[in-house]
């Protein structure tokens, strides 16, 4: 027997039909998700590409941006020791510099040039002097390794390192001069809930940058002295030169030494094998003394890189924009790592930091 529905249960309401979307319009749907979808990826690709194309000029304004820090910093030492204005400090730190690099020129210039074109001349000779097979074999790496090539031609092409130089030092004034300018417009990129995280960030980036040069210009000035002296108490022909090679070469972590010693070796060996070897063993100490010395105790104060980031740095630097990069790697590498310790570790993960410490 059929029990009556109540009225107004489920069975006597009215429900509507149920209508299912048109293929027609969900298709639509799924080809705008599609079409969007294709659109970034070709919007990434050609940022990339756009970005590689200019990667010179991003790595000269990163140039810029390092020396920038440098004046910045030492104008502001100026500053809280004479109580004067930033405009004023940057000019005396200009002008101290200036002194500097061209009464430096000035009383070595004349006897630095002689050096180095003592050191090309004895390179070719001792070069000149090893077996065919290593002759051959030094040749045939040079056309192998692509920095090798591009470390000729920017030896050789003095007016584009000028060129280059110019920009650089422009960019560095300009940066210098009105730090907060540039950092407002990068700034203002961010949506506003996220400017002062970026602020944050960028005042972390650059203190990291500051003490890492440090470092380096402290290491550089160490070992590029202790490597002339040593080479001049040896007789070794352009000591001077050399040690200037090493001391610049010194910015490059870990690789810089090896090919600093490389020229060294060659003068040396093509006087007699002794002098080579008492050569090798020099650059052994130094570096000794300079890994477990030095370098110790620079890290107590400034950045200190873990040595797979730095590696791995430099060899994706030499790969990618050549000698340039290679000298630029752990700079960048430190700014890298500050932005993913603070906007992933941090923001993303929530957990502490580890690079640059913030207890240091």
């Amino acid at each position: 027997m059929a029990i009556p529905s109540r009225p107004g249960s489920a069975a006597t309401r009215d429900e509507p039909p149920v209508r299912d979307e048109p293929p027609a319009r969900a298709g639509r749907g799924e080809l705008a998700v599609f079409t969007w979808k294709v659109l970034i990826v070709a919007g990434v690709a050609a940022l990339a590409l756009f970005l590689w194309r200019i990667s010179g000029t991003l790595l000269l304004i990163f140039t810029g941006i390092l020396f920038a820090i440098l004046l910045q910093r030492l104008a502001g030492y100026v500053g809280r020791a004479t109580g004067l204005g930033h405009g004023w400090s940057l000019a005396i730190v200009l002008v101290v510099l200036a002194a500097l690099v061209g009464g430096g020129g000035w009383l070595m210039g004349t006897s630095m040039a002689a050096q180095v074109d003592q050191l090309q001349q004895q390179v070719v000779k001792a070069v000149g002097m090893l077996p065919d097979t290593w002759r051959q074999r030094i040749m045939d790496q040079g056309k192998e390794w692509p920095w090798m090539t591009q470390l000729s031609s920017f030896a050789s092409g003095l007016v584009y390192v000028i060129g280059d130089g110019v920009v650089v030092m422009f960019a560095a004034l300009y940066l210098a001069a009105s730090p907060g300018v540039y950092q407002r417009g990068v700034v203002l990129l961010v949506p506003p809930r996220g400017q002062e995280r970026a602020n944050e960030v960028m005042e972390v980036a650059g203190d990291s940058l500051w003490k890492w040069l440090i470092g380096q210009l402290v290491a550089m000035a160490l070992v590029g002295t202790m490597i002339g002296v040593g080479l001049w108490l040896l007789g070794i022909p352009s000591a001077l030169a050399l040690g200037m090679v090493a001391g610049l070469l010194e910015f490059i972590p870990l690789l810089g030494p090896f090919l600093a010693a490389v020229p060294a070796l060659l003068i040396a060996f093509a006087q007699s094998p002794q002098d080579a070897l008492w050569v090798a063993g020099l650059y052994l100490l130094i570096q000794q003394i300079e890994g477990n010395l030095v370098t110790p105790i620079l890290q107590k104060q400034v950045v200190d890189l873990p040595p797979v980031v730095t590696i791995g740095a430099i060899a994706a630097g030499g790969v990618l924009f050549g000698i340039m990069g290679m000298f630029l790697a752990t700079p960048i590498a430190v700014v890298v790592l500050v932005l993913v310790n603070l906007l992933y570790i941090e923001d993303k993960l929530g957990q502490r930091r580890h690079f640059p410490d913030p207890d240091s």
